[in-house]
Order: structure tokens, then C-alpha cells, then sequence
């Protein structure tokens, strides 16, 4: 099973750490990415062939809170399910996912005022997930 996420926190796969990087902002988007793949893991086993990718993208229409608007950073990662797993649909992933904490003041273009992915918050919502093979967002 595919799944689509699209974030405006950085989550990019640096694969750095504090033992083989010095630079700070490397090792701490490093840390967001394994946050983020931790937390799916603990549910279902993802794979992947390449990391998550950040573009510029006008985020009007693909599911941001209100309080976003305009061209932002906008990192998409897509990936697999190992086999078909029961209980994968959106509203797992929103409960999973909200309110899992972030390192901010990476590579991101909004405004932040808390540290950690939202995704029952109308207006602040910054992780929307996209299951194709079920046609929800």
C-alpha cells in the first residue's frame, strides 16, 4: 500500500548525527526525519526508496491548515506498507502523528509558534497524509 505525506516541518533525510556531522542544522533535520519514520514504525513497517523532497509549492488546496497560504517549503515523502495491513486509513494516521514533537527554525518557511506536527488543527495543520489506494485526505 502507497502512502503520500506532505509536510511544512523539515523532515529531510540527512543521514547525519552528532558522531559523524558537525553541522547542527544536518543533524537535527536528521532527527526530525528518524522522529517521524519512528513513529510510523510503530505501527506498520515502511519502506523506501528515496527520501522525502522538499519543493516550493503553492500549499492552496492540498489539505494545510488555514493559517497557511502562498509558496512554502513543502517536503513529500512517499513510501510503502510491507503487505496490507488492517487498520491503515487516514484517521490512524492523524491520531498517530498529532502532537508528535519537532526540532523547528530548519529549512522551513512558516511561521511556527510550537514544535510538533499537527494534524487535527484546522487552522495549524502542517502534515497532511494521502493513502492513493483509498482516494482519502
Amino acid at each position: 500500500m502507497k502512502i503520500i505525506v506532505k509536510t511544512l516541518l523539515d523532515i529531510t533525510e540527512t543521514k547525519k548525527h552528532k558522531h559523524n556531522c558537525t553541522e547542527k542544522m544536518a543533524v537535527n533535520q536528521q532527527a526530525n526525519f528518524m522522529s517521524f519514520f519512528n513513529c510510523l514504525s510503530m505501527r506498520f513497517n515502511p519502506y523506501y526508496e528515496v527520501g522525502p523532497i522538499v519543493t516550493e509549492e503553492d500549499v492552496t488546496g492540498l489539505g494545510f491548515g488555514s493559517a497557511y497560504e502562498g509558496k512554502h517549503n513543502v517536503w513529500t515523502f512517499e513510501f510503502n506498507l510491507e503487505t496490507a495491513v488492517a487498520g491503515v486509513d487516514h484517521t490512524t494516521l492523524i491520531d498517530d502523528f498529532d502532537l508528535i514533537p519537532m526540532i523547528s527554525m530548519l529549512s522551513e518557511t512558516i511561521k511556527i509558534n510550537n514544535n510538533v506536527f499537527k494534524t487535527k488543527d484546522k487552522k495549524a495543520r502542517n502534515i497532511v497524509f494521502i493513502l492513493p489506494d483509498n482516494e482519502q485526505q
